[in-house]
């Protein structure tokens, strides 16, 4: 398998990792040099251990006359360029399936027109959360309809920016990143838009094609007003709400998914400094608890695996198309 990572940052690293990991060719570009510099000789050791070797950097200049057919292009960079390489890569390289992170694009970035490309089915975007044992899981509960008369979802997914921070201890700055920018994919509504992404799937399943109604409210950072910091959103049917609470000040993390339904409640909660995502069914005063180990290099290693597998497709048929993305950004574009 050959796999292309654009972006030699946080995520690009993790990527390229798991790609070692499954043992596949993995090769690295950037637009910044510099920043390939430092992946090579501090972020990837710091992590890893050490450099792997076997990685191939590919400046950036050279990666579009390349001949090389890639198995999975991974798209990993600011999100404000995210349309522009999909449609680069797309045009000038010979590939079976692209990724782009999330988000999608920025709010006020055209992408429904992407519905309209040949190439639609072999474009994903990357909501890690919901291809998880854990999550597919409850997705499966929901779909034998282990639990009726849904009135009620709830998702909260909160951790301070200031911790993502510390995850990155290069960055002095939230103002040195893209974070601290709307404009270019930065604050809550981008960066944790796993949380809408979650409600979008489950909404799916739920009601399907029923028309919702959509509340918002978004909290802009008071000292720079450049980024939304706290959103509350509401997606309303006639029947039930799907409360999402997304917000970059919290501190420990919060990250949960709560569905009421008649005579069973369901709790999904991922804790990170336990490296676990615990299921909790409540049905008829009796609670039921599975627990499933995870791990932030393995959240990657279990999406790669699932992108190259040519008997997984099933498993990404309905979560992490892109035209789920889209539905995504129209949400953000609309809470905007």
């Amino acid at each position: 398998m050959n796999i292309l990572i654009f972006g030699a940052g946080s995520v690009g690293t993790h990527h390229t990792h798991a790609a070692r990991a499954l043992k596949y060719n993995a090769y690295i570009t950037d637009v910044n040099e510099n920043q390939l510099e430092f992946m090579k000789s501090q972020l990837y050791p710091k992590r890893y251990g050490k450099w792997d070797k076997k990685i191939k950097i590919i400046k950036f200049k050279n990666i579009f006359i390349t001949k090389i057919k890639f198995d999975l292009i991974i798209i990993g960079v600011t999100p404000i360029n995210h349309l522009f390489l999909l449609k680069k890569c797309i045009k000038k390289l010979k590939f079976d399936k692209i990724l782009v992170e999330k988000p999608l694009c920025v709010f006020n970035q055209p992408c429904s027109n992407l519905l309209k490309l040949k190439q639609l089915n072999k474009i994903y975007c990357g909501f890690n959360h919901t291809i998880s044992s854990s999550v597919q899981y409850i997705l499966k509960y929901i779909k034998n309809k282990k639990i009726k008369d849904i009135k009620l979802i709830e998702i909260n997914w909160k951790e301070d920016f200031d911790l993502l921070l510390k995850a990155h201890p290069w960055i002095k700055s939230l103002n040195q990143t893209y974070l601290s920018d709307y404009k270019k994919g930065g604050g809550v509504l981008h960066e944790f838009s796993h949380a809408i992404h979650l409600a979008y799937t489950i909404k799916k399943i739920v009601l399907g094609r029923k028309k919702i109604q959509l509340n918002s409210l978004v909290l802009f950072n008071q000292a720079v007003r450049k980024y939304d910091h706290i959103s509350f959103i509401i997606l309303k049917s006639d029947k039930t709400n799907i409360n999402v609470n997304i917000n970059g000040i919290s501190n420990p993390p919060e990250k949960n998914l709560k569905i009421y339904g008649k005579n069973v409640k369901i709790v999904w909660e991922r804790i990170e400094n336990k490296n676990i995502e615990n299921v909790k069914i409540i049905k008829n005063n009796k609670e039921k608890n599975i627990k499933f180990k995870i791990s932030r290099p393995q959240d990657f290693i279990n999406q790669m695996k699932i992108l190259t597998n040519k008997n997984s497709n099933h498993k990404l048929k309905n979560f992490n198309k892109l035209d789920s993305g889209i539905e995504v950004m129209k949400i953000i574009r609309k809470c905007m």
